[in-house]
């Protein structure tokens, strides 16, 4: 008999195969990088063990919790974050175990991020050292074949690890076919009308899509900015699978019939290009939100057949005001062309969307998106960017209570605008409960428990958040903030790498570039960083370089001099308080650095929570005026 993939299901020889990666386990526990934290060791064991007698997939971060950290009953994941710390640290040790004490061991055992089933790997298996051949030993006679230890322990050895292989792939991806963890990404549908002026069309179906699609706790699902990426490049199917982790995507097209819309949709496995299914749509645009939630309940149950589709909530069922639909959709193109313009016009948009639907939650959460957006790229100030938008995000949340995304603004905003951390992880516990995958809520989670030097904490929804939106800057440039503010220049230094990849002229990189360089007292590295910013972005005020780099590299009296500059440009233009304070710092003039950072905890600038662990503050830290502004700002 035999199991999934052609291998036999043997009860003695799956034994045997149970036994090896037991024993490996053990060997692992017993290494001095596991040997001194127990708890590790136990989540380490209590995983494999899990996996390998089939209920890995009953797994979850509450059973773990209580099985394994001992908590009681009432043990709250969304709050107590024990578990993603312990799994994070126990990742990065297994990483360092096959790196350094290991490096040739026949079985692997790696813990996919956002999963708790262990995928062990099984390589080709040495034959002891007591069974190698000499160079003495006399070579097998030609044309007779060898009973030698050696040939038969080799044998043995590797039909034992295709059987531990076949039995892990049976037991991992159980008799649905799917692999654990589905990850769908949702492409730009494609407009084929012929009316350029229909092209909202698509991108906003994407956009709600990928929306109703998360609201599935069994799904993950790619963030939308990272499948933008893709729109218009024709690119392969099991490229795009590769480069967003996802095993399953989610295309399609709009084209016109006479007065009405065909929405042609295709559910394809990424690994191979196999449609999975697919369906064609003829609908009026008045109908176009069901025609969405149609879309999203048939691709939820095409992907797990056994569980009740994403979709199927009573509010996503329930359609908005088709008028106020369409306002809504033609606001979320325009809010993906990220310009000044395109996002005031998201923003009048969105708001006569609500004018005509008072009840629609999601109009009101775009008016929120258009305003954060417009402050992250200095149209506004954040002040008045989250004023408006909370009071946007608190409506959309008083008619739908469950809108995760709105409850991560809410946090977020919380945490800046009020400084109220205790409050935020609240709306943070609320974001989590109901959401399928929001990369923002988590990358903007990871920032805050960084700022509150809960770093393991903060990697770990960092690496959740990269996992969902690869092919966003956003999380890789919190994660490099977070290990440059915690002092792994090294790790650092790979993470800006990897943003370069990403966007080879990346200024908040060759920032980072200079700040690493300027706090490892590298001068000449930090001077080059800040021309190489310079020639890429000339209309930056930091034209010739940092004060910050200058004040520390030995050049105090230039240092000042544009530091002056800078704050009479500041009263014309918005110019960061923070680095001026940054600046003054540098220079121990706690005066001028208490000034500016009062104005950056007025201006309600993010980088105020950095207070803590900024070292470039270090200069000033003991002044009693910077003691109490810490505590203003909620981080004592």
């Amino acid at each position: 008999m035999k199991a999934a993939g052609g291998f036999s299901n043997d009860a003695s020889s799956l034994d045997s195969g149970q036994q090896a990666i037991r024993a490996h386990v053990e060997a692992v526990i017993a290494s001095p990088l596991l040997a001194s934290s127990p708890r590790r060791a136990g989540l380490l064991r209590y995983l494999c063990e899990r996996a390998l007698t089939g209920d890995g997939e009953q797994v979850n971060e509450y059973a773990i919790g209580v099985d394994v950290f001992e908590k009681s009953d009432s043990f709250d994941p969304r709050i107590d974050s024990i578990v993603r710390t312990e799994m994070g640290r126990l990742r990065q040790k297994l990483k360092e175990y096959y790196a350094s004490e290991a490096p040739d061991s026949s079985i692997r055992i790696e813990l996919p991020l956002r999963s708790y089933v262990p995928a062990f790997t099984i390589s080709s298996v040495e034959a002891p050292a007591v069974y190698k051949r000499r160079k003495t030993d006399v070579p097998d006679a030609p044309g007779k074949s060898s009973s030698s230890p050696v040939r038969v322990v080799l044998a043995i050895a590797m039909v034992a690890a295709f059987l531990v292989a076949g039995f892990l792939l049976w037991r991992i991806r159980g008799r649905s076919g799917h692999a654990a963890g589905t990850t769908i990404v949702v492409l730009p549908f494609l407009n084929l009308t012929g009316d350029s002026s229909k092209e909202y069309l698509g991108d906003s179906l994407t956009d709600e899509l990928t929306e109703a699609l998360a609201e599935s706790r069994d799904l993950r699902v790619v963030a939308r900015t990272s499948a933008f990426q893709f729109k218009g490049k024709g690119q392969d199917i099991r490229e795009i699978g590769r480069a967003l982790n996802a095993s399953a995507i989610l295309e399609g097209s709009i084209s016109t019939r006479e007065d009405q819309l065909r929405v042609v949709v295709q559910l394809i496995r990424a690994s191979d290009g196999y449609h999975l299914w697919s369906r064609i749509y003829d609908t009026k645009p008045a109908d176009l939100a069901r025609v969405e939630t149609e879309i999203a309940q048939s691709a939820g149950q095409a992907l797990l057949p056994s569980q009740k589709a994403p979709a199927q909530d009573a509010r996503l069922v329930a359609s908005p005001n088709p008028e106020a639909h369409d306002l809504y959709m033609r606001a979320i193109y325009q809010l993906q062309l990220h310009t000044p313009d395109s996002l005031r016009e998201s923003l009048r948009l969105s708001q006569d969307a609500v004018r005509i639907d008072p009840q629609y939650a999601r109009a009101y959460f775009a008016i929120a998106r258009a305003e954060n957006t417009l402050s992250a790229i200095g149209e506004i100030s954040g002040r008045e960017a989250m004023e408006l938008g909370r009071a946007a995000a608190q409506k959309a949340l008083a008619i739908d209570p469950h809108f995760s995304d709105a409850h991560a603004y809410m946090a977020h905003t919380t945490y800046v605008y009020e400084w109220n951390w205790p409050e935020a992880e609240k709306e943070y516990a609320l974001a989590f409960e109901g959401e399928g995958s929001h990369g923002q809520a988590h990358s903007w989670y990871g920032w805050g428990l960084m700022t509150r030097k809960r770093f393991a904490e903060a990697r770990s929804h960092l690496e959740t958040a990269e996992e969902l939106d690869p092919q966003s800057p956003n999380p890789r440039q919190n994660m490099v903030t977070d290990l440059i503010l915690e002092g792994n220049f090294p790790a650092a230094k790979r993470g800006i790498a990897g943003i370069f990849k990403l966007y080879p002229r990346s200024l908040v990189g060759i920032r980072d570039v200079g700040y690493v360089a300027i706090l490892e007292h590298n001068c000449d590295a930090a001077r080059a960083a800040a021309q190489t910013a310079a020639e890429w972005y000339p209309e930056q005020s930091d034209k010739t370089g940092s004060p910050t780099m200058k004040a520390r590299c030995g050049q105090a009296e230039e240092a000042r001099r544009q530091l002056e500059k800078m704050a009479k440009d500041g009263e014309k233009e918005f110019v960061s308080p923070w680095g001026l304070a940054q600046g003054y710092a540098s220079l121990n003039d706690a005066d001028h650095a208490m000034e500016y950072l009062e104005k950056s905890a007025e201006a309600r600038e993010s980088v105020i929570l950095y207070l803590q662990i900024d070292t470039l503050f270090d200069p000033v830290r003991k002044d009693p005026r910077f003691l109490a502004l810490e505590k203003k700002v909620g981080l004592r």
